[in-house]
C-alpha cells in the first residue's frame, strides 16, 4: 500500500511538472509575440498572470521586463532595472549568473550606443569589479576603446579581428566596431567603406538564412 502512494505521489509530480514545463513554453511564445508586436500592455499582463508567477521567478519575469525596454529603447526603465539589478555585488563568474551577466552586457552597450557614456562607465566599473572572466573583461575594454576611447590601436586590432574571423555575424560586430571607430577618427572614407561592406555581408547572412529555412521546410515535408 505505502508503495503504491508513492508511484502515485511520484506520477502527480511528474505530470504537474510536465504540465509547468507546457505552460512555460506557451507563456514564452506569448510573451515573444507581444514583444515583436510592441503590445506592451499584453505583454506586461502577461507577466504578472497566475501562470506567470508560478513558472517564472522574479528575477526570470525582473529579466523578461528588462527585455522588453531594451528592445523599445526605453531608457528610463532600463535605468531603473539596472539600478535594481546592481544594488549589492554579485559573483558574475558563476554559471548560475551567466543570464544576468548576459542582460548587464546588453544594458552596457544600450548604454555606449544611445551616448548616455556616465551610465555606461559607471556599470562598466560594476562589470569589471564582479567578473572574473578574462573573455567578458576584453570584451568591456574593447568597447570602451570603441566608443569612449578610440584610437589607432583598437583600429588595428578590429582590423586584425576581421582577417582571422570566419563567422559571418561576428563579422558583422566587428564592421559595426570599425564604423564606429573610423567615424569618431575623422576617416570618413573608410568608415563608408566598411558600412557598405557591412550591408552586403548582412543582406548575404539574411539570404543565407532564408535557405536555410525553406531547405529545413521542404526536407520537413518528405
Amino acid at each position: 500500500m505505502q508503495s503504491a502512494l508513492v508511484v502515485l505521489l511520484l506520477l502527480a509530480f511528474g505530470l504537474s511538472w510536465v504540465a509547468e514545463v507546457k505552460l512555460r513554453k506557451k507563456l514564452l511564445t506569448q510573451l515573444l509575440t507581444s514583444q515583436k508586436n510592441g503590445d506592451q500592455k499584453r505583454y506586461f499582463q502577461l507577466l504578472k498572470s497566475p501562470v506567470a508567477v508560478v513558472c517564472l521567478s522574479a528575477k526570470a519575469r525582473e529579466f523578461l521586463s528588462l527585455d522588453y525596454y531594451l528592445a523599445y529603447e526605453d531608457y528610463d526603465q532600463v535605468c531603473h532595472i539596472v539600478a535594481h539589478l546592481t544594488e549589492k555585488p554579485v559573483d558574475l563568474t558563476k554559471e548560475k549568473e551567466q543570464d544576468l551577466l548576459i542582460r548587464l552586457m546588453r544594458c552596457y552597450l544600450f548604454y555606449l550606443d544611445s551616448n548616455h557614456s556616465d551610465k555606461a562607465i559607471k556599470l562598466e566599473e560594476y562589470l569589471l569589479n564582479n567578473c572574473k572572466l578574462p573573455e567578458v573583461r576584453a570584451e568591456v575594454q574593447e568597447l570602451h576603446q570603441v566608443y569612449l576611447a578610440p584610437d589607432r590601436e583598437v583600429l588595428a586590432k578590429l582590423k586584425e579581428q576581421l582577417d582571422t574571423t570566419e563567422e559571418p555575424q561576428q563579422q558583422l560586430i566587428i564592421y559595426q566596431r570599425l564604423v564606429k571607430v573610423t567615424e569618431e577618427l575623422g576617416l570618413k572614407k573608410q568608415a563608408k567603406e566598411y558600412l557598405e561592406k557591412m550591408r552586403e555581408l548582412a543582406q548575404t547572412t539574411i539570404k543565407m538564412e532564408e535557405f536555410k529555412d525553406d531547405k529545413t521546410n521542404n526536407d520537413g515535408t518528405h
